[in-house]
């Protein structure tokens, strides 16, 4: 008894790398986006009365470029537990991001940076995504919309723990906040990138995957 649940967990732990293996498609697609992320021609402005009120604020850099850590820890989570709302996750990943690499293709983008004058740690590291990372192409935000997305799809599953999604919620406004207090994007670029988010979250709500939920126990049987 013992060495077959030592082979179901053998089996299930394959089953996952091998779902896990998918997530790799959010990086491969991202590799569009330097591409995309230069200068070409004439550019667009999102800019509302929204943004007059929404001040520069050094310390959100912090859970700005927290956003890949978020992405690779609640994947995983829900990769591990849920695996139904792991494949709506990555479908609906990929499918919002490649719709905003057309959009940044069609309609470029341009938000202006601020003039950063200090230079303590954060003023640094603000610096320094600035310089990576140019001023285009930020209609929707990616940021956002992933963020979104994330948070939906692991608050809306009933094997994640309620601690596990009190800290992705946390996580993902900090993260969507942020990217208007270090000016990486319009109060428009954030609006449109949630709802576009919900667009995708309740158009793949009802479709289910025919998972055997314990596939792994069926096949070593």
């Amino acid at each position: 008894m013992q060495q077959l649940q030592s082979k179901v967990v053998t089996y299930e732990w394959k089953d996952i790398l091998k779902r896990g293996l998918l997530g790799l498609s959010i990086p491969i697609i991202s590799l569009t986006y330097p591409l995309l992320n230069q200068y070409r021609g004439d550019t667009n402005s999102v800019l509302t009365f929204v943004d007059e009120f929404i001040p520069f604020n050094r310390i959100f850099i912090l859970p700005y470029i927290s956003w890949y850590i978020f992405i690779a820890i609640f994947t995983v989570v829900l990769c591990i537990e849920d695996k139904k709302r792991y494949f709506k996750l990555l479908l609906t990943l990929n499918i919002g991001m490649i719709t905003c690499y057309i959009i940044y293709f069609v309609y470029p983008t341009y938000v202006p940076r601020p003039m950063i004058t200090g230079t303590d740690f954060l003023s640094n590291l603000v610096l320094s995504l600035y310089a990576a990372d140019n001023p285009y192409n930020c209609f929707p935000s990616i940021h956002v919309l992933n963020s979104a997305l994330i948070a939906l799809y692991v608050c809306g599953s009933q094997k994640v723990s309620k601690w596990i999604k009190v800290a992705c919620i946390v996580m993902s406004v900090s993260i969507i906040l942020s990217t208007m207090f270090i000016k990486q994007h319009y109060f428009a670029d954030v609006l449109a990138a949630i709802i576009f988010a919900y667009v995708l979250y309740f158009s793949f709500k009802n479709i289910n995957f025919n998972f055997n939920e314990e596939q792994s126990a069926t096949y070593i049987e």
